[in-house]
């Protein structure tokens, strides 16, 4: 199922935006979890900062962007 409202990544930690990830429920209630983490059931993603831009974006293992639609992050 598609997350609704941004959150952090069950498994990485990672911020992820609204309808860019998945949730699921857990004992406690409901956890978000980018795509790559939640299909793998661990971490998969890279959080990455730019201190020179202040943006923050994550990766993932592959190098692609998890925050789609594009942000133009990839790209520099």
């Amino acid at each position: 199922m598609v997350n609704r409202y941004r959150g952090t990544c069950s498994y990485c930690g990672g911020k992820v935006a609204a309808r860019a990830g998945t949730c699921f429920k857990t004992a406690g209630g409901w956890a978000v979890a980018h795509l790559a983490c939640a299909a793998k059931k661990e971490p998969a993603v890279i959080n990455c900062y730019s201190p020179v831009t202040g943006n923050s974006w994550s990766m993932n293992r592959n190098g692609y962007c998890e925050d789609a639609p594009c942000c133009g992050c990839c790209t520099f």
